[in-house]
């Protein structure tokens, strides 16, 4: 079992166990859709993680200059994002 599916089996044991949903369809398909939309959340995280690095690599020269971490400035920038954009992640 790959740690997407470890998740989605997680998620799924956690929301019965708590009566949170009831199950109108067959198992394995919720935990299918389950695992969809995990990756589908991650495919979304690397494209933003990658529209940031785009934007840091075009001010490359500026940072370098300010002396600026390249960590804090990707953080605050891919939060900037989020906010913004009304992501969660």
């Amino acid at each position: 079992m790959d740690k997407i599916e470890e998740i989605a089996s997680l998620v799924l044991k956690g929301l019965k166990e708590k009566n949170l949903v009831t199950l109108k369809a067959d198992e394995g398909a919720i935990l299918l859709r389950i695992q969809e939309a995990i990756i589908a959340d991650l495919k979304a995280e690397d494209a933003l993680d990658k529209e940031v690095e785009n934007i840091l690599s075009a001010h490359a020269g500026e940072i370098t200059d300010e002396r600026v971490d390249y960590r804090k400035m990707f953080r605050m920038l891919k939060n900037k994002l989020v906010k913004e954009r009304g992501i969660i992640i």
